[in-house]
């Protein structure tokens, strides 16, 4: 839906608009977008015959539809902070190209995976904060030769003596003469032969299961992480399933995590956000992992 515009633009004249990216020029008329003739009217700009526009009005017209609601407030924000935007579908498009959601909006990774846009996030009240999200496929610098040591499991926890695990390799936590590791160390360590438990591999599984009920899923990404060289702690702290470092040479010499991660096919922008501020505020990346695949979210300044 536009709106056809005729004549003079008072102190915004036809070619000018055209030159600030607004509208489309037709012969001699110019087509505007209702967000863009919103956008102008708020800005008290005269947009017909030399008239300024009731705001209440236009702005009342313009969310007729729906779905200018937030295409309003983001091209609003853009434009303010100098960025030359047009509207084309749902998307807003300059050198970068920017979709606006609501906070209350559920993402979908699977169906944001790959494509090239940044979310601009539109909370209750108007603002806007931006996001960049992209596919993450990185690798760490761990290197571990463990020997073989016995361990105990304990209802949902697994305990050794071997002190070495833990102070060289930084599995676990360690106090006074023992060590324990959570289930999903366990696990990894018991598969990989390092570890001789008083519990079969299958029978460790179970007991995982039946105390985590997404101990499946979280024994895969543990697994993968290691797998890729990472050294891999909880994230319970921060909110995640895990933390995870590039390399530890010792325990008493741990370097900051580099990676939160957390398993979610969807979240809603809200807490979406929060999950970014937070690592952003320990000064780690975001990650979230759904169907074996990683997605990164940083915020980003416009």
């Amino acid at each position: 839906m536009r709106i056809d515009i005729k004549g003079e633009f008072g102190v915004s004249n036809a070619r000018t608009l055209l030159r600030r990216n607004f509208g489309v020029q037709r012969g001699n008329n110019i087509l505007l977008h209702p967000v863009e003739v919103a956008y102008l009217a708020v800005k008290g700009c005269s947009v017909y015959r030399n008239k300024k526009l009731d705001v209440m009005e236009v702005l009342k017209w313009c969310f007729e539809n729906r779905d200018n609601v937030l295409l309003f407030f983001a091209f609003r924000d853009l434009r303010d902070r100098g960025r030359r935007v047009r509207i084309s579908g749902k998307l807003l498009v300059g050198k970068d190209v920017f979709y606006p959601v609501s906070e209350r909006e559920t993402i979908s990774f699977s169906e944001i995976y790959g494509k090239n846009f940044i979310l601009a996030v539109v909370d209750e009240e108007g603002d806007v904060t931006y996001y960049k999200h992209y596919p993450w496929n990185c690798f760490g610098k761990q290197e571990e030769e463990i020997e073989e040591f016995e361990a105990i499991f304990a209802g949902d926890r697994v305990v050794t003596g071997e002190r070495k695990v833990f102070e060289k390799y930084f599995y676990g936590c360690a106090s006074g003469e023992i060590v324990t590791l959570s289930l999903v160390e366990a696990m990894y360590l018991a598969e990989k032969g390092k570890m001789k438990l008083n519990l079969e591999i299958e029978e460790l599984r179970r007991e995982a299961e039946r105390v985590e009920k997404n101990f499946a899923t979280r024994y895969e990404l543990y697994k993968d992480l290691k797998n890729r060289n990472f050294v891999v702690k909880t994230g319970f702290k921060f909110g995640s399933d895990f933390r995870v470092y590039e390399k530890v040479e010792c325990s008493k010499n741990v370097p900051h995590s580099i990676y939160l991660v957390k398993i979610a096919e969807e979240m809603k922008a809200s807490e979406l956000a929060s999950h970014v501020r937070v690592a952003g505020t320990v000064r780690k990346k975001m990650l979230f992992y759904f169907n074996r695949k990683y997605i990164c979210f940083e915020r980003v300044k416009i």
